[in-house]
């Protein structure tokens, strides 16, 4: 290098910079673009984390609307039991695209649930409240495990996000 006159030695500095610059920020480009797609991930998450939200709220509603119709018997209860179950129905079929076991298993401890309830009003109907309240306290257990699915499912949408 002490052969080369000082303006070659400037030049071959100056292409070095350069390509240190140029390396540098193909570097930094990719790692933003790494960067911007696990935003898009965990945004899609949020999505989906929304979604199981709602599922779990609409089932805490039908689940109150479906006692409060067992115990009075009310054409509104049913209406806004089946328009809860109708949400619930809407956000797990998008939630089933992401976690289709769990959402299966979600809809049996909701059939059995549903099944039990229905058939607790029908037994409050004909005047029976002690089977109505023996079919009430076997559909509360699978809502119980109907809920806690949802939650599980929520907790591990929500892990996903932050990793």
């Amino acid at each position: 290098m002490a052969q080369l006159s000082i303006r070659t030695r400037l030049i071959l500095l100056l292409g070095a910079l350069l390509l240190f610059l140029l390396a540098s920020n193909s570097y930094l480009n990719h790692k933003l673009a790494d960067n911007a797609a696990g935003m898009v991930r965990a945004a899609d998450r949020l999505d989906v984390i929304e979604e199981a939200n709602g599922a779990q709220i609409a089932f805490g509603e039908m689940r109150y609307w479906l006692t409060n119709l067992a115990v009075s018997m009310l054409a509104l209860s049913e209406r806004n039991a089946a328009t809860a179950r109708q949400q619930m129905e809407n956000d797990l079929d998008g939630l089933a695209l992401h976690r289709p076991r769990a959402v299966a298993q979600v809809r049996a401890e909701l059939g059995q649930y549903e099944g039990l309830a229905h058939k607790a009003v029908d037994e409050y109907t004909n005047d029976r409240r002690v089977i109505g309240n023996s079919l009430l306290a076997q559909a509360s257990l699978h809502s119980v495990a109907a809920d806690r699915l949802l939650a599980n499912i929520v907790a591990q949408l929500t892990q996903e996000a932050f990793a």
